[in-house]
């Protein structure tokens, strides 16, 4: 069953959870309801209001790569959901042509070998797009926007934590190869 070997650190707010999940060890999942320094891409800002999922799972090496890890929580996140939500390259998570949210994956080394992935998670769930700044509100979705509805967010840690898992699997899979 999915989920079963994650240890999950719950916070009202963190300044980012990725940062907190590199002193943690694999299998472990740092969930906030609000981040004050969440970041994307190239040390990107990341928008990370109350309403939204905000996530960083430690996985153990091989280093999945940022490609796979979106794609399967994109696939994770329509079956759960029942909407088209998309991968667009580098790492957005699309739907109806608008930004639902976004993977980072960043490993953690010493002596030059990864000794741990943290995957960073964030996705636009209870916190309309009207409420962001900006330009965001214009360029942002979220599933509430869609749903119409409030959406459990332990639904969408798991189908998040899902789709982790599948890309994990496909590395270690492909590593053995």
């Amino acid at each position: 069953m999915i989920g079963e070997r994650w240890r999950i650190e719950r916070h009202r707010e963190v300044s980012s959870t990725s940062d907190l999940a590199k002193e943690a060890p694999p299998w472990t999942v740092v969930v906030a309801e609000r981040q004050t320094r969440g970041r994307g891409r190239l040390g990107r800002t990341w928008h990370s209001p109350t309403g939204g999922l905000w996530l960083s799972a430690v996985l153990p090496p091989p280093v999945p790569a940022q490609a796979m890890v979106a794609l399967a929580v994109a696939r994770a996140l329509s079956a759960a959901c029942g909407l088209p939500v998309r991968y667009e390259p580098p790492n957005d998570l699309t739907l109806l042509g608008r930004k639902l949210g976004g993977v980072l994956v960043e490993a953690v080394f010493s002596k030059g070998d990864p000794i741990k992935v943290v995957v960073g998670v964030g996705i636009n769930v209870n916190n309309p797009a009207r409420a962001f700044p900006p330009p965001l509100s214009g360029r942002a979705i979220a599933l509430v926007d869609v749903l119409g509805a409030p959406q459990d967010l332990k639904v969408v840690t798991r189908a998040v934590l899902a789709g982790i898992e599948a890309a994990h699997k496909e590395a270690v899979c492909h590593k053995w190869r």
